[in-house]
């Protein structure tokens, strides 16, 4: 008998928007023949953090805890204290280190992660949250299953490294308001580097440019010349974000690791990153899985030297998406998952070189 996996988590829409590529994984690795899966809604998940039960066949079980927090120095207590095992989005060695020894030894890279769907994955999330859901939690999963019905699928993000790209650059960010950060001194630093990047590649690159802000209140108020051209919503952004050569990548509030890394290796781009704060499980190194660049300069002179040099683009393509079909795809990530916590399931299983899901 195989192993059943429970996922517990709040009936809120960020949690499935966070949750949803990990949702797509187990349900492939049940349609694989390798796990039994379903979803629990539990009132008790605090925000942002899963529960992930496996009862084993020998009448044994594990839980592990997963914490997709952008705060690389917050933990559920509570979590940490009763799983075997501890997943966190934000990996940063130093902020574990601060733990107890016991708690830090549980504490594992979760992996790269980003918001995608299929549509079992959402027939699934239907069934648990709408049909066996009392009328007293109604509202929320309709919300819920509106939030995950307008996330692209998993194959909307894929693409071969083989396919022909457009020698463009891509990047589209946002800036925030005071009170979506800590405050205004860094609400100003994040939204001046996220200004300045943007100037930098359009002066750099014309028309080879390819991004700038979204356009909410406070971008359209203080930056309209910075305002992208590329839809900002999420099917439409990430059609044309995949057409591009390079990919620009900073890093997310409170240093976390954004999704957009895990799209544009997705996409089989090319990376030009910041230097990762977080740490991934295997490593993401640079000149392998990226270029990497300190400033905005270097990061125009990665960028130009990706274009001149088709070779070197190649490479980085293969090895991007080498590392997104080993480690970040759902199927792989959701058995990434699995072993981190001590969970190995049979190699010899079918469809284990599927990437994408229909």
């Amino acid at each position: 008998m195989n192993p059943l996996v429970t996922l517990s988590l709040k009936p809120v829409p960020d949690d499935f928007y966070h949750a949803s590529k990990l949702l797509c994984g187990m349900d492939a690795l049940e349609r694989d023949g390798l796990i039994r899966f379903r979803i629990e809604c539990s009132t008790q998940c605090p925000i942002a953090a899963l529960r992930l039960r496996v009862d084993l066949p020998d009448g044994s079980s594990r839980l592990i805890g997963i914490d997709l927090s952008d705060h690389s120095d917050h933990f559920d207590p509570e979590l940490l204290a009763v799983c075997s095992t501890y997943l966190k989005r934000s990996f940063h060695r130093p902020d574990v280190e601060k733990l107890p020894m016991q708690a830090a030894a549980r504490v594992r890279p979760y992996g790269l992660n980003h918001a995608c769907t299929t549509r079992r994955s959402n027939a699934r999330v239907a069934r648990a949250f709408l049909l066996d859901q009392p009328l007293s939690g109604l509202v929320a999963s309709l919300q819920v299953a509106r939030y995950l019905t307008a996330l692209p699928a998993v194959s909307a993000f894929e693409q071969d490294p083989h396919v022909a790209l457009e020698p463009t650059i891509v990047f589209q960010t946002r800036v925030w308001e005071a009170e979506e950060v800590d405050g205004e001194a860094e609400a100003e630093q994040i939204n001046e580097q996220r200004v300045c990047m943007v100037r930098a590649l359009r002066k750099a690159f014309g028309e080879r440019f390819r991004g700038g802000l979204m356009p909410t209140r406070l971008a359209l108020a203080r930056y309209p010349a910075e305002i992208s051209p590329i839809p900002s919503r999420r099917r439409l952004y990430t059609t044309q974000s995949k057409r591009s050569l390079i990919g620009i990548y900073t890093s997310g509030l409170f240093n976390s690791t954004a999704f957009k890394l895990s799209e544009y290796l997705a996409a089989s781009q090319c990376v030009v990153a910041e230097p990762l704060r977080n740490e991934e499980q295997p490593a993401l190194n640079p000149g392998e899985h990226f270029l990497p660049f300190r400033d905005v300069d270097s990061c125009v002179s990665a960028c130009e030297r990706l274009l001149r040099e088709p070779g070197l683009a190649v490479e980085l393509r293969r090895t991007g998406n080498d590392y997104y079909r080993r480690h970040v795809a759902p199927r792989a990530h959701a058995r990434c998952v699995l072993h981190r916590g001590g969970i190995r399931l049979d190699d010899a299983a079918p469809a284990q070189a599927r990437m994408s899901m229909k």
